[in-house]
């Protein structure tokens, strides 16, 4: 009788081990149309998936939305206050790192307070990120001095780099990497017409960004995940999972300073 229940016991043991240990990891992505575009969210997913991860994405977007438009939204907040995440990225626009000072002040910064004040109280074990986006493929023509996109990515770079040190909560550089590729690869193109918006290459860089630094593992070996030219999707793995350790994308994934 006691060794039955000794077995059972063990029995017990491992079946909790293997359950713990198979924890499937819940990703919310919050953004906009860069988050959503192509189903980017899901790209992400298809991809840990392949590798062996159990992972489950959700995201919460609406196109042209800021933080501050984020921050008064509903679905949000009970998204926040009613399930459990294990990762949250947060994506806001790009225009909003362009912005002066006194809207950062009075719109951006209140938002993200609220937000982050928010997660940190409903969601005490979530790893939080902010999402940097790129720039426009001729930069931003509105505004003389971002009218290249090396100066437009400068004033994005920077405006992330005041969110990480204001929140202490590390940056995604996808505008870098993004960046980075298009200069090395110059017949890829990551726009669509609009030379804003990601074409399906775009969001699978996006997606293979998030994997490296979300899951801390290569997407080289990631499976097709249907995108359209073999060649592009494993060009996009390998500079990905050579290019994202440098020195320079690390200063955003410090957790603090």
């Amino acid at each position: 009788m006691k060794g039955n229940i000794w077995y059972i016991f063990l029995f017990l043991l491992i079946g909790f081990s293997c359950s713990e240990s198979q924890k499937t990891i819940r990703v919310l992505f919050v953004g906009n149309s860069y988050t959503y575009r192509n189903n980017m969210p899901k790209l992400f997913e298809e991809i840990a998936k392949s590798k062996g991860d159990d992972i489950s994405v959700t995201h919460i977007t609406r196109g042209k939305y800021t933080f501050y438009l984020q921050a008064k939204r509903k679905k949000l907040e009970r998204a926040l206050r009613k399930e459990n995440w294990d990762v949250i990225v947060l994506q806001g626009s790009s225009r909003d790192m362009l912005r002066d000072s006194v809207r950062f002040k009075e719109k951006t910064f209140p938002a993200l307070d609220k937000l982050l004040g928010l997660i940190h109280t409903t969601q005490k074990q979530a790893k939080v990120y902010f999402y940097m986006t790129w720039p426009y493929k001729n930069g931003d023509r509105k505004i003389k001095r971002f009218a290249n996109p090396d100066s437009m990515l400068m004033a994005v770079s920077d405006g992330y780099s005041n969110l990480r040190n204001r929140y202490k909560t590390p940056v995604i550089p996808v505008g870098k990497v993004w960046r980075a590729y298009s200069l090395k690869y110059p017949k890829s193109n990551l726009y669509v017409r609009d030379n804003s918006h990601p074409s399906y290459s775009g969001s699978y860089l996006v997606a293979c960004t998030m994997y490296s630094v979300i899951i801390g593992k290569s997407p080289v070996g990631a499976s097709n995940v249907s995108i359209y030219d073999n060649t592009e999707y494993s060009q996009i793995q390998y500079f990905i999972g050579k290019e994202f350790k440098t020195k320079d994308f690390n200063f955003f994934l410090k957790d603090s300073i």
